[in-house]
């Protein structure tokens, strides 16, 4: 399941975070969280390395231009996280999670955007433990933000403390504007885990569209579909489960609990 899970919410997540970033003003570079060196050598080159970040263009160059910023002021957080965006963007995610955490360490709590990257990447590239303790940190210090109630939820299929992650996910849905796919994608899987089956099944209605090639989806809305049908006497609703189930490829990756239920 935890490779599974990784390649459909934490892609996802990873996507949806991008995508919200570009269009703050931090990543548009119109402010910085620490102070600036004020020197013109940094005046001049700081925001060409920015630029060619958000172009997506020259990175080796872009890095080599924040590793001199940093050089020059080892204080100046906002060099350490550039560098660090850079790197993920070049595919070196372990070397990204260093530099995200000197960013979230000097910004001393400051920066949402340092938090949550660095929560991100450090659970992509398996480091769980780590990235809830900044997750946490997010909504402590950061309350107001449903991402950090989210990213407990999606811990919580690693660490397996799925009544935590439920509560978290319950608090995140709550806090968006607007219904978000994803939260509901990972309601449904917590509900199912849960034993909250019933409840689970309108979550797994409302995103199957989003969500019906994955596996983690169909092998937890099979078990919930199940164990309503067996509940209820409902045969046409065990026929759906076993339909769903048919879908899952590779039933090895399941949890136990779903696995193990499923197949009896």
């Amino acid at each position: 399941m935890k490779q599974i899970v990784l390649l459909v919410l934490m892609l996802s997540c990873l996507i949806n975070i991008h995508a919200q970033q570009t269009q703050t003003d931090y990543f548009l570079g119109n402010r910085t969280y620490c102070k600036k060196p004020d020197n013109e050598r940094v005046n001049k080159i700081y925001p060409l390395g920015i630029k060619s970040v958000q172009q997506n263009l020259y990175l080796g160059a872009a890095f080599k231009i924040f590793a001199e910023v940093i050089e020059t002021d080892n204080s100046f957080c906002d060099a350490y996280f550039w560098a660090g965006y850079t790197l993920r963007l070049s595919n070196m995610e372990k070397e990204a999670v260093i530099f995200y955490h000197a960013a979230d360490s000097l910004a001393q709590n400051r920066s949402i955007e340092f938090k949550q990257n660095l929560a991100t990447l450090a659970m992509k590239v398996g480091r769980m433990t780590f990235s809830r303790k900044k997750f946490q940190e997010m909504t402590e210090y950061f309350p107001e933000s449903p991402e950090g109630y989210y990213g407990i939820g999606l811990t919580s299929l690693f660490i397996e403390d799925y009544k935590n992650g439920l509560e978290n996910i319950n608090i995140a849905e709550s806090k968006y504007d607007t219904p978000n796919k994803d939260t509901q994608c990972l309601k449904a899987v917590l509900l199912t885990l849960n034993e909250k089956y019933e409840e689970a099944i309108p979550y797994f209605e409302k995103v199957e569209s989003n969500f019906k090639k994955d596996d983690t989806f169909n092998g937890c809305y099979a078990l919930s579909l199940k164990q309503v049908g067996i509940k209820n006497s409902d045969e046409k609703l065990m026929k759906k489960s076993k339909k769903y189930y048919e879908k899952v490829q590779n039933k090895d990756g399941l949890p136990e609990l779903i696995k193990n239920a499923l197949k009896t």
